[in-house]
């Protein structure tokens, strides 16, 4: 006898930009593909050597689990679709696969008394690693999706996405824009590209220690901050000025932090 399919994936766009091929229990679980056409749906059920491909929504009523893995900006679009769908929400687990986006995004089905949660792969982590937020139940059915062995899921509470967000920020974007500023820096003193590079990579290990170690006790202000930026002014006025403003909004941050 087979065993029933729990899980509905409606899905759309690249598989190789989302870690749905890396869900452990995806193959075991997975019933009815959705997508916007029914080649595309066979193609991803092929892809995911898992579930079969439907043309339209009556297969996803039978399962406690609905899973959404589309590009963001047609995400309003098939929620729309699902949303009409004749499918009875209570007891569902709507969950959102996304890099960006989080449950709020499902809060239809929330008021449809579904628990609704989103998934993230954490970067640097070669997909061992995911963060899943919102609703309990539907938290604890996205655990069964991804952990497996080493793979682990870090659960937060529904709504507080954002902040890891600006973690990822953090540690992401606004690094890239202070190498950058490092690396000018470097540039205007004659260091060269292959030195500069070396310089920069054991400054960052050596920073990321310190904070590791005493976390903004490690913090010093720099009593030469006035001279270095005069110097820097007349050669960058536009650099000068971002590392001006950076120093003065970290000063501020752990003063009030």
């Amino acid at each position: 006898m087979k065993t029933a399919k729990s899980v509905a994936l409606l899905a759309e766009g690249k598989l190789t930009d989302t870690p749905l091929a890396r869900f452990w229990s995806l193959s075991q679980m997975l019933g009815p593909v959705q997508a916007s056409s029914y080649r595309l749906a066979s193609r991803i059920a092929n892809r995911l050597r898992a579930g079969f491909a439907v043309q339209n929504y009556s297969g996803f009523d039978s399962c406690r689990t609905i899973l959404i893995s589309v590009p963001d900006c047609s995400l309003p679009r098939v929620l729309a679709e699902l949303y009409s769908a004749e499918i009875s929400w209570p007891g569902k687990n709507v969950i959102l696969c996304s890099q960006a986006l989080d449950s709020s995004e499902l809060r239809e089905f929330s008021g449809r008394r579904a628990a609704v949660a989103s998934i993230t792969s954490i970067p640097g982590f070669d997909d061992l690693r995911y963060l899943v937020e919102g609703d309990k139940l539907a938290v604890r059915a996205a655990k069964l999706l991804v952990e497996h062995g080493e793979r682990r899921a870090i659960a937060i509470e529904r709504g507080l996405k954002p902040f890891y967000q600006a973690a990822m920020a953090c540690t992401g974007n606004l690094v890239f824009a202070l190498l950058l500023a490092a690396s000018e820096s470097l540039r205007h003193a004659g260091v060269t590209p292959h030195v500069s590079a070396a310089i920069l990579e054991r400054q960052v290990s050596r920073s990321l220690r310190s904070y590791l170690r005493a976390g903004r006790r490690a913090y010093q202000p720099y009593a030469q901050f006035a001279r270095q930026l005069h110097t820097l002014s007349h050669a960058d006025p536009p650099l000068a000025s971002y590392v001006e403003q950076s120093w003065r909004l970290a000063d501020r941050l752990f003063e009030t932090l």
